[in-house]
Order: structure tokens, then sequence, then C-alpha cells
């Protein structure tokens, strides 16, 4: 059947109009913009479609007719309800039912003249609404610098592990004897490892030979083996 209904706030207020308007009007309009071209003329540049906008006129019953759609309620029940909506600034839900075509819609009330009209207790009306496209500002979040790592303090296993430079290739000079009169390499080895028959070790590391134990120069710089130096 057709009729036309409003409900608002997730439909726990509402009502259907108890007369039916005699026109239902939709305005869908563009928002082309016009420029001038030389030797062309006017061009319009299409744009996006402007929101809907809807209006009717009805009247409000003051007594209860037989043609009512719905059971009667004073004018005041529904001028109340119109009013709080737009003083609230709530969108409305606006559905037109069975019609030649259908609407439902969210919208806002931008007008609602009313009057007293006949020397009846009717009330006509006119409503004019504007669809209503939901929007919200969004929360712009600000990225915060995530916390150095503190591996004494966390968790080991996560610290965050530093670049290290790898060792330089660092020669290592050894440290030298330098034979007086009266040495030799048993004494050197006694010297520095408190058995003298570790010889052996110190006249490899020198490259000295067997033939060449009886006859080291004094003042011979020996290499001693880094163990003994330890």
């Amino acid at each position: 059947m057709r009729g036309i209904y409003f409900s608002a706030k997730n439909d726990s207020e509402g009502f259907r109009l108890p007369v039916n308007p005699a026109d239902v009007n939709v305005k869908n309009a563009g928002d082309g913009e016009t420029f001038k071209i030389s030797k062309l003329g006017s061009v319009n540049v299409p744009k996006d479609v402007e929101l809907k906008e809807f209006d009717f006129e009805c009247f409000f019953p003051g007594q209860n007719y037989h043609f009512l759609e719905t059971s009667f309620r004073e004018p005041s029940f529904y001028i109340e309800k119109l009013e709080k909506w737009m003083r609230e600034k709530e969108p409305v839900r606006y559905i037109y039912a069975d019609g030649s075509f259908s609407i439902n819609e969210l919208v806002t009330i931008e007008s609602f003249p009313y009057k007293e009209s006949y020397g009846s207790s009717d009330v006509d009306y006119t409503l004019a609404l504007k669809k209503y496209v939901p929007f919200a500002p969004k929360k712009l979040k600000v990225a915060q610098p995530k916390p150095a790592t503190n591996a004494s303090t966390d968790n080991p296993k996560q610290a965050v592990k530093k670049d290290v430079p790898p060792p330089q290739n660092q020669k290592t000079v050894p440290q030298t004897y330098t034979l007086v009169k009266g040495d030799s390499l048993w004494k050197v080895a006694q010297k520095y490892t408190g058995n003298g028959n570790n010889y052996l070790e110190l006249a490899k590391l020198n490259g000295i030979k067997p033939s060449q134990y009886r006859k080291l120069p004094i003042g011979l710089k020996l290499k001693i083996p880094p163990s003994w130096v330890k």
C-alpha cells in the first residue's frame, strides 16, 4: 500500500504519515561548471551530482477522517517529532513505498513550515528534505619513535646487535733476548721455562742448526716463543 514513513535513532522513533500527499517531488541536479572558450563558445564541465532533494505538501488531520492511513493522532504528535529531529540535527530515514517509484534515503529536514487553515483543526504543512551522507573526521595518528632496546634490561635475545668492525691484522712483535757472554740456548730456555731441555723449541723458532749451537755470537737477538712469556 502506498505510504510515506519516517524513522530515526535506529528505528526507535518514527511514524507513518496519516494522509498521503498529492505530489511527491524529487530533485536531482548536477554541479557542472560553465566556461567560455575562444572560437568554441560556452562549454559545461560535468562534476559530481549534488545531493538529492525531496519535498511535498500535505496536512495533519485534526479529526478522525475515514480516509486516514493510520490510527488517528493529534497534529501536535507529528509536529513535535519533526521539530525535535530538526532541533537535534538528527538524520531521518525517509521511505516512500509502493508508488510509481520508491525512496529509501537518509535525509535531514531542511524546512518545515505549517499552519492552521479553513477554520478547522487540520494543520497544513510543507516538508523539504535533503539526502544525508554520513561522514566523520579521521583521527591523525602520529608515529612515535620506538625506544632503543637496552640489552641489560630487556630480553638479551631481542637486543640490537651492533655492527663491530672486523679486527685489523696486527702483527705481534715477538719478545727477544740478547745473548751475553757465557749464554747458550740451554741457559735461555732454563731462564724462561725453568727447563733447559726446551732449548730445541728456541732453536727451531730462530732457525739455528745443531752445528751452530756452540758458535752463537754475543749480542745475537733470539726470538722467545710466545708461550714462554705468557
